[in-house]
């Protein structure tokens, strides 16, 4: 009886399909600007909410360097973008925040991440929060319980003109099984 000889065939690279673009319908069940989310089990519940959102085309910073304001300016075409969230932890353990990269801003099929070019500790003219990352690092990634370590911040994203609160989506992943939306405007 013979063997049955086979060569395997050359390695060809098969292209990878790209992600689909996220569309309004792909976010059906977003939440409204001001709407509470939970997650989390009885004793880590951690309420979310995006409470407001602003487009700015420059933000002034304070430079301790300088010892007063500096003006960024978005690159021309660009505005940005912050949204700003609060999250309060209101079980009775510490909980997990979610890193500022799983905040993701989708808009007309495009997602954005996070603007992180600049020192997040670094008060902006105007806003009585400091950047979300700030806190994040801050706190090791952990929220205490209770409103008095409650965490209120902003999200900053440089992106084009055309992306508008209107025709915008934050997409938030908390955890493998708990993520929400918020439509922007």
């Amino acid at each position: 009886m013979g063997t049955l000889e086979t060569t395997p065939a050359p390695a060809t690279p098969v292209p990878t399909a790209p992600v689909p673009a996220q569309t309004p319908e792909s976010f059906p069940y977003a939440l409204a600007v001001g709407t509470l989310y939970t997650y989390g089990r009885p004793d880590i519940s951690t309420e979310v909410t995006v409470y407001m959102v602003r487009t700015l085309p420059e933000y002034e910073f304070w430079s301790w360097q300088w010892g007063q304001y500096g003006n960024t300016t978005a690159k021309e075409g660009h505005h940005f973008l912050f949204a700003f969230v609060r999250l309060i932890d209101r079980g009775t353990a510490r909980a997990r925040l979610p890193a500022p990269q799983l905040f993701v801003l989708h808009s007309d099929g495009r997602t954005y991440r996070e603007t992180t070019d600049r020192d997040n500790s670094i008060p902006i003219r105007g806003l009585h929060v400091k950047q979300y990352e700030y806190y994040y690092e801050d706190r090791a990634g952990w929220i205490d319980p209770g409103e008095s370590n409650k965490i209120e911040g902003f999200i900053l994203y440089e992106v084009p003109l055309s992306v508008t609160k209107a025709n915008s989506y934050l997409d938030v992943i908390f955890s493998s099984k708990a993520n929400a939306t918020w439509k922007l405007g």
